[in-house]
Formats: C-alpha cells, structure tokens, sequence
C-alpha cells in the first residue's frame, strides 16, 4: 500500500509537469509577446562647409546600432539605403567610382571627393514604426577662380577714348573682387575717382596716357584667393621733350641739341632750322636717332648758323614739337640755394665782360638794385657762381633776386626769379632765409668759381 500511494503521487506529478509543458507548447494564457524597441539617433543637425574636392562625412549614430536600417535622401530624394555592417557598404545607382558609401560599423555617409552638385540637404532617417530623422546641410566651397579678365580693344586704347576692364570670376562663396595698378608708388588700389565699378568692370573714361600700365582683378571669398593682371596701352601723338631749351656755343665749336619722344606708338622724328627741314644728307648737320632719342650735332662755321632748332615728331595720331636756341650770348641757370650761398650756373664760350645780381623788395614797387659780382679769373666756358651777401646790403623784407650775364656778343636773359626774406634780429643785425627756390646768408661776401 505504501507503494502504491507513492507512485500515484509520482504520476500525478508528472501529469502536471506534462500539463504544464502543454500550455507552455500551445502559447499559453499566462504568456505575453516582447514589445518592439526604438532606436533613437544621437547625432545633432549640423552645417557642413566643405573644400571642393575634400571628403565629408554626414553623421547618423543611431542606438541601439545592431539591426537599425536606415535611409539616406537628398533634397527629398533617395540617396542611399544600408545598415550597419562590418564591411563598406557602397552605392551602385547614384555615384560612380564608389564616391559615395557607408563605412564599415557605422550609418553615417561618407562622400569623397566632393563636387559644386554635392551641395545640398541630406536626411537620415531610421526606418522603423517610429520614425526619426535629422537633417544636415551640405555647402561645397570652392576657392575663386579668375575665368576670364580682358580690357576693351584687347588692352590698345587712343588717348580720349574709353576703356573696359571685364573680370569673371567663380568660386563658392562667390568671390569679391579689388581692383589695383601699378603706379610710380607701387602696386596701388583703384579708387571710385580712377573710374566706374560694376560687379566685376572697371570703366574708365577720358583715358590718359597717365593711365598706361599693368591692371590687377584680386578675386577672394574666405577660402582662398586668385590675382590675373593685364597690361593696358595708350596710344596717343607723340610728345617732345628737350632737356635744354637755350645752348651756348661759339664758331667753330660743335654743340650737340638732345629729344626725346615719349609716345606709346612708333613715331618718326624731324629736325628744321628756323623752318627749314634739315636733310639727312647734310654735311653742316649730323642727326643721330635711336628708338625714341634723337641728337643733332652742330658745328657754326659763322653767325648765321645760329637760330633757332625744332624736334618735331609724327605718328598717325599727330604731331608734337619743341624748339632749341643755339644761341652765342650767355646762358645762366639753376638760381638756387646752396646752404648759406646763392648759386648759380653761367655757360659761355665767348669771355664774360659783366655779372649783374638784380634785388627788388616786393613790400612795394620798389626799384631794383643792382649789384656787380666780381668775374671769375679762370677763363672757361661753365661756370659755377656761389656768392653770399652782406647784411650791410639790404633792409629787412622780403626781395625778389634774379640774374644776368653779358660776354663779348651780348647779354644773356634774366634768370627766373627766386625770393629770399630778410628778417631783423634786433642788435645783433639781420637775419637773411630763403623762402621758395633761393636764399642769401648773413656772411662776408665772397666769390668761388669752380671750372667744370
């Protein structure tokens, strides 16, 4: 009996143990299914500015990570769909040369080698129940680029014409431009008194010949800048230049006549003798040109060889001349200042008979006085005058001094003027500065000719 009972009990045991396998089998009462978990992305929406030709990478981290499919748009347009795997994930539609993919262990996108046509919102989304999504904004920056910079008649403008500098540029964000030339001080920037800017011209009207040289369009935009230059010409009628417009010289004693033409087109250059055209077969005359130089040597065989010279040039926008005096009286020059001394520079082949100094108080109209300097002992035909004046000479004031000169043939011509100012400096006598080009020092008087 007790045996009995024991195995009845053990049957019944294992009648609920099967009983409850069963529920278990059968999906039972007592059970309930797990609920679905939601993945969330951890990664803020962010502004990429990226260098044309960099790589980027968008970030999408998402959590939980294992299993999480997520789906990449551009604009509003499928871009690239993956999960997280352990290899790269490549895109085989949209991008060629494997640009664009999924590295290995992540969702973010990774875009190499960057384009203008990457530029754009990019949106990464979870696909789930609940969907999440962040949005980033993708700006490609490229560094300026000058396309094209050009000026009006390829760079050859006439004087008095216009002129039309034209500089395209490119580049993300689009690039600003300074307009700059070269000028005796340098490298300069143009200003809205050099002429008219539009958005990328330069207008400049009344064209000068002051305004030939090099032009510069300086592009920049924050990632990178971009120079070009270009070299405008002017042409223009030529202009002469003499850089003496009176000579000494004596019978038989050659002279040398000088001009330059400063022009920007070939010009042929002439020499007349009052009105004459001098030929280039002429034994009296010999012309020497070169490039825009030009020399006439002249030999007097009597007075008449004397008179007045012309330089002329021509090209075909005009003409321009300047004259030279070949002349047998004195040529004084360069009345100036040197320290306490008035100096001054005399040319004569012919001995000098005279040196006047003329003084004029300008207070009133006073009369001129007139002072004789005492002649060099050297006989020459340059000469250099340095002659101070004695405070006894004159009263305070201020004086208009100039110079003449007489030799053997006749007097030369009064030399521009300079202005000195004399100042009383109570019982110790005067004081005498120069004001302008000249100026007289209390000294004793002295004379010191220097033969060159």
């Amino acid at each position: 009996m007790h045996r009995r009972q024991t195995d009845d009990y053990d049957v019944l045991a294992d009648a609920a143990i099967d009983d409850e396998a069963q529920n278990d089998g059968d999906g039972g009462n007592d059970a309930d299914e797990e609920p679905e978990v939601s993945a969330v992305i951890l990664t803020q929406s962010t502004h990429y500015n990226i260098t044309l030709g960099d790589n980027v990478r968008l970030e999408c981290k998402v959590s939980p990570a294992d299993g999480t499919v997520v789906q990449w748009t551009k604009n509003g347009t499928m871009y690239f769909f993956g999960t997280m795997k352990t290899q790269d994930q490549h895109a085989t539609s949209y991008a060629q040369n494997q640009r664009i993919s999924i590295p290995a262990n992540s969702t973010d996108l990774l875009i190499k080698n960057v384009t203008i046509a990457d530029s754009d919102t990019y949106k990464c989304e979870v696909l789930q129940t609940n969907r999440v999504t962040i949005e980033h904004t993708l700006n490609i920056q490229e560094k300026p680029k000058i396309v094209k910079f050009s000026a009006s008649n390829n760079g050859e403008v006439v004087e008095g014409s216009n002129l039309m500098l034209t500089c395209v540029v490119g580049g993300s964000p689009p690039p600003q431009i300074i307009w700059s030339r070269d000028t005796g001080n340098g490298n300069e920037r143009l200003q809205e008194k050099d002429g008219e800017f539009s958005i990328n011209s330069l207008h400049i009207k009344n064209v000068k010949t002051s305004d030939a040289g090099k032009y510069y369009c300086y592009a920049f935009n924050g990632v990178g800048n971009k120079q070009a230059e270009i070299t405008v010409v002017v042409k223009s009628k030529p202009r002469v230049h003499v850089p003496k417009a009176i000579i000494n010289s004596a019978v038989n004693v050659e002279a040398v006549l000088q001009c330059s033409v400063h022009e920007a087109a070939p010009a042929h250059i002439r020499w007349y003798k009052d009105g004459s055209l001098i030929e280039d077969t002429s034994s009296q005359f010999t012309v020497s040109t070169r490039d825009h130089h030009s020399n006439l040597t002249v030999t007097p065989t009597s007075d008449q060889d004397f008179g007045t010279f012309t330089c002329e040039a021509d090209n075909d926008l005009g003409k321009h001349n300047r004259s030279i005096e070949l002349v047998q009286e004195p040529v004084v020059e360069d009345l100036d200042v040197d320290g306490p001394k008035l100096t001054w520079t005399i040319h004569s082949h012919q001995p000098l008979e005279q040196i006047e100094l003329q003084l004029r108080q300008m207070s009133a109209e006073g009369q001129w006085k007139t002072i004789n300097v005492p002649l060099p002992d050297i006989k020459t035909h340059e000469y250099e005058i340095i002659y101070p004046l004695s405070e006894q000479d004159l009263e305070p004031g201020k004086y208009e001094a100039t110079v003449k000169v007489k030799n053997e043939k006749s007097w030369s011509q009064h030399t521009p003027p300079a202005f000195v100012d004399i100042v009383y400096r109570g019982n110790s006598g005067h004081i005498i500065r120069p004001t302008l080009l000249s100026a007289i020092s209390t000294t004793l008087m002295y004379l010191l000719v220097r033969m060159l």
